[in-house]
């Protein structure tokens, strides 16, 4: 069984899915979110740090982090044109330390690094378009940390209760995350180390659960996740509607077409 998990790009009706299994397997597939179309793209023989990915502000651009842990580049980082992995620009990592890459604006990207003097420049014959730099996002704990912290922060999440920090013990506080939804709801989400659970608290306290594998809102609609099917719930509504079902996918070799093989 499999996961999904879903990033919106911020100025525009876009997001990605991340549609992950079975093991060390990946698939990225866009999302339309003005029809609900969506567009399968690459798999991928590894993992894909999705928390430690974002989408740009269009939805045009991927920055991800992938790793297979073997040679020639164990772990990387790359820009790629969803639903597709192939890189634009890929910087060569050794391990998995670095902290999240995130598309500053448009036209930057903060990549993440160790320290800020860290090396930026991309694996050779790779180069990004005129207008478009690069800066350095620096080390700065994310390994004790929530990687998709400062993500959710900027597209309107905020901390209720608790830290956003990593925790190798189940047995601590979760840190409690919540995004309005609209005057009277808002989403919540509370976060362990590799355990999330999502749901919706009403003006009068009360929580509904999702029973979700990933959960988040926009527009006053609320989108979930469970069992590798989507779904979209108005609030007021009595059940979800189910917008998209992957279950059925399989890996297979998936190339490139030409406008995605280039910025």
């Amino acid at each position: 069984m499999g996961s999904l998990y879903c990033i919106f790009a911020r100025a525009a009706d876009r997001a990605v899915i991340f549609r992950r299994g079975p093991t060390h397997q990946v698939r990225l597939i866009s999302w339309n979110m003005k029809d609900n179309s969506f567009e399968p793209g690459q798999w991928f023989n590894g993992r894909i740090y999705e928390r430690k990915s974002d989408l740009s502000p269009d939805g045009t651009k991927l920055v991800y982090f992938a790793a297979k842990h073997e040679p020639p580049i164990p772990t990387w980082v790359a820009v790629s044109s969803p639903p597709f992995l192939t890189a634009h620009l890929l910087w060569p990592k050794s391990g998995t330390y670095d902290g999240p890459s995130l598309f500053e604006s448009a036209n930057v990207l903060g990549l993440g690094v160790y320290s800020s003097d860290s090396d930026l420049t991309p694996r050779t014959g790779d180069q990004a378009p005129p207008g478009f730099s690069v800066v350095a996002r620096p080390y700065l704990g994310y390994f004790y940390r929530r990687e998709d912290h400062d993500r959710m922060v900027r597209d309107d999440w905020s901390v209720f209760a608790g830290e956003p920090k990593y925790r190798s013990d189940s047995d601590e506080a979760p840190v409690l995350y919540r995004k309005k939804i609209d005057s009277q709801f808002a989403m919540e989400m509370r976060a362990f180390n590799r355990v999330t659970h999502y749901g919706v608290r009403d003006a009068n306290g009360n929580l509904i659960a999702l029973n979700a594998d990933w959960a988040d809102t926009r527009g006053g609609r609320m989108y979930f996740s469970r069992d590798n099917k989507l779904f979209q719930m108005e609030i007021g509504t009595a059940d979800p509607v189910e917008i998209g079902d992957f279950t059925d996918m399989r890996f297979e070799e998936i190339a490139a077409p030409d406008w995605a093989k280039s910025w």
